[in-house]
């Protein structure tokens, strides 16, 4: 089963800007982030580079250190200097296990087309738990790994912060923060699978359930 939901909700902005002078402007710098205020996408993968023009040559130059970009995970890239943010990394996770990638566009939400991409995976495990807000859940900065739930006939390895699980029988996830989160049952069951530790793992199974948010 497929989900069809926007991975990354920001508005899409031409990548290959240039200054009054003809030269480039690097995308993620807050120059040349159009008008009304929008805020460009944070997140792409390499095919939705390549959509937009962008070669592979150049997305190279710009990941070069001290260079604008970043490489978050295989073929996923961050688009602005700095660290990433929670919320990056939630994005890029689920980049990384699209099937088909397209551009990003803003899109309703259930529909389908250019801007919405097909998933068949899911954030689980600690992540998912923090996203629903479950008290003694670790906050997700300090996450070194985001779990990320996928079927068992998908061949995909884990890679980076983005952690692989697998399961026959994935269940239809929630939409929290306009991500595919699993349900706090099958999240809860991947954290103390990932996370042996018995005092951690008692925090969680006696924690209430209360509504969460993106921690960025």
């Amino acid at each position: 089963m497929t989900y069809d939901i926007p991975l990354t909700p920001r508005p899409f902005q031409q990548l290959n800007r240039h200054d009054r002078q003809g030269r480039p402007v690097p995308f993620g710098t807050g120059a040349g982030t159009g008008t009304g205020g929008e805020t460009p996408a944070r997140v792409l993968t390499a095919s939705m580079l390549r959509a937009h023009h962008v070669t592979a040559a150049e997305t190279r130059e710009r990941c070069r250190p001290g260079g604008p970009w970043r490489m978050l995970l295989p073929g996923v890239f961050l688009l602005h200097p700095g660290p990433p943010t929670s919320e990056d990394r939630l994005h890029a996770v689920l980049l990384y296990t699209v099937r088909r990638q397209t551009i990003p566009s803003q899109a309703p939400r259930g529909a389908t087309g250019p801007g919405v991409h097909r998933t068949d995976a899911m954030i689980t495990g600690s992540a998912a738990l923090a996203l629903h807000g479950l008290a003694g859940a670790p906050p997700l900065p300090a996450l070194e790994h985001i779990d990320v739930l996928v079927p068992a006939t998908r061949r995909l390895r884990s890679a980076g912060f983005a952690r692989v699980v697998r399961s026959a029988e994935p269940p239809v996830p929630d939409e929290v923060a306009g991500l595919p989160v699993a349900p706090v049952e099958r999240a809860l069951a991947d954290a103390v699978a990932a996370r042996p530790d018995p005092e951690a793992t008692a925090r969680l199974l006696t924690a209430p359930h209360v509504a969460g948010a993106v921690d960025r």
